[in-house]
């Protein structure tokens, strides 16, 4: 995702549009926003491992077919509706890490988190900064493949213990400290 303001602005202005770029991506933070909320507010009944699954895979195909020619208007709907899978991402990422760091060291699980995804931001900025020659088409799509292909290594690599009638993740254990008597 670090990748993604540089890749809109040089797809703005691949498409003949340079001030438009500032606009997709505050479409995709509305669009992202709205889906924070919408989870926080109406909470899906799907477990935190199938909804991130599913966010990922939704930004992905949304951020893939914002690749393709089509009109500004579609464009801009495309990055609303990456957004509104990306939203959903962050909060099942947030409780997962809630639901399965035990209590004595879920600072450091929440710090440690926050630090290797700054740090994957920071890569993906560098990769879209040097293939900054590519067109800008093909670098969304890289930034759209490694979402899907985050979503297909999950899905090949994540423990089988979850039956089909979970609807969530069980929830953090309570330390004696937040035990209100």
């Amino acid at each position: 995702m670090g990748g993604l303001t540089t890749t809109t602005v040089l797809l703005a202005g691949h498409r003949g549009r340079p001030g438009a770029g500032g606009i997709l991506m505050t479409a995709f933070a509305l669009g992202a926003l709205t889906g924070s909320l919408a989870v926080a507010r109406w909470r899906p009944p799907l477990s935190d491992p199938r909804l991130a699954t599913l966010a990922l895979c939704g930004t992905g195909v949304a951020l893939a077919a914002a690749a393709l020619p089509v009109s500004p208007t579609a464009t801009g709907a495309l990055f609303v509706l990456a957004g509104l899978c990306d939203g959903p991402l962050l909060t099942a990422t947030l409780r997962l890490r809630a639901a399965h760091a035990p209590p004595p060291v879920r600072a450091q699980v929440f710090t440690l988190g926050a630090g290797l995804k700054i740090t994957a931001a920071a890569c993906g900025a560098t990769l879209v900064g040097a293939a900054a020659t590519l067109p800008p088409p093909l670098l969304l799509l890289g930034i759209a493949t490694v979402h899907l292909a985050a979503a297909l290594l999950y899905t090949l690599v994540r423990p089988r213990e979850e039956s089909p009638g979970d609807t969530a993740c069980p929830p953090a254990p309570l330390s004696d400290a937040q035990v209100v008597p």
